[in-house]
């Protein structure tokens, strides 16, 4: 009953203009500080009709959110119930390890998966959806150095970036993210993994009952005409 009450009211102002109105999007916090600021200009140019919020948490949460109504779409890094929503990929972000400028990786010309074994690697605290994707990159069950590194977890990729730079390990950065301040000054190296799977998909999830297809449509449109050449959009 909710759903179809709130699709008679989208409806109604659709009729009028089909992209006006709230636009209600959710983002995983290792993704959205650097792919929003990318499209909130050309998005205001574009569509300034399209009245945009957004909801920066976790994947459980967004989920919640989304399934509750609070949030009409999210992008996300994991796969979905398909039978709930529909799930479309916008882009694949490649995985690049950054290390310590004095670390012995910054004289190897190519970085194995063998070599991750033994990497000291620091993952985000659980519930971080790139916690298992670099755990599954590196073909790691779990951490062979857990007790080293219990206590060196972060709730956010810049703070795992500064223990990085510090010299506590390495870590896995999804490719948007290599545009972040500490790319340049802060004792960190990055190469990227020549990996096949070395990659996230990033999708936009929505609800299948979702009624303003057409803004997502011109929200989607945005985001990857404004795609650096550092990922690979899906076509």
């Amino acid at each position: 009953m909710i759903e179809q009450a709130e699709v008679i009211t989208q409806l109604a102002k659709a009729h009028q203009d089909p992209l006006a109105g709230p636009l209600r999007i959710g983002a995983i916090p290792t993704l959205s500080p650097y792919l929003i600021p990318l499209i909130l200009k050309p998005l205001k140019k574009k569509y300034p009709q399209i009245k945009f919020i957004l909801y920066e948490e976790m994947t459980d949460v967004l989920l919640k959110r989304l399934h509750n109504h609070e949030i009409d779409a999210a992008l996300l890094a994991t796969d979905v119930d398909r039978q709930e929503y529909n799930s479309i990929p916008l882009f694949d972000e490649p995985f690049w390890l950054a290390f310590p400028s004095k670390h012995p990786f910054y004289n190897k010309e190519k970085i194995t998966r063998r070599d991750l074994d033994d990497a000291d690697l620091l993952l985000l605290s659980e519930g971080h959806c790139l916690s298992k994707q670099a755990m599954d990159v590196c073909q790691l069950k779990e951490r062979k150095n857990a007790d080293k590194m219990s206590d060196l977890r972060a709730s956010s990729l810049e703070t795992l970036l500064q223990l990085v730079g510090a010299g506590y390990g390495t870590t896995l950065v999804p490719a948007l993210a290599m545009s972040g301040s500490w790319a340049s000054g802060s004792g960190i190296v990055a190469q990227k993994l020549e990996f096949k799977d070395a990659y996230r998909r990033i999708s936009l999830v929505f609800r299948k009952t979702y009624p303003r297809q057409q803004a997502l449509e011109a929200f989607m449109k945005i985001i990857v005409e404004n795609l650096p050449n550092t990922v690979m959009p899906i076509k």
